[in-house]
């Protein structure tokens, strides 16, 4: 997917629609450390007992297709006053900046 460097969306801070940049913001954890997820787990295991880990099927057979994609997050920097922001992107398989 290919991105324009420079695009003109809303700002909410101006309240008007302006010409904004556009940068790819580093992949980082989605949902956060403990999301409800990791924190059930932790309550899990932390009583005494193997925690269901020898009676299940391996891992690496439970989950046999994994996510071939990535979402990107867009960091969207408003040329008139500043303000910054991050908007996701659909999966895509490569995302790129196009320079005009």
């Amino acid at each position: 997917m290919k991105i324009p460097a420079k695009m003109r969306t809303f700002c909410p801070q101006c309240n008007t629609h302006t010409v904004q940049e556009v940068k790819i913001e580093k992949a980082k954890q989605r949902g956060g450390g403990m999301n409800q997820g990791s924190r059930r787990s932790a309550r899990w295991t932390s009583r005494i007992g193997n925690h269901g880990r020898y009676s299940r099927r391996p891992i690496a057979a439970r989950n046999m297709t994994s996510k071939t994609t990535k979402k990107v997050d867009l960091r969207i920097t408003c040329s008139q006053c500043g303000k910054k922001w991050i908007r996701s992107r659909p999966r895509a398989r490569r995302t790129e900046i196009k320079r005009a």
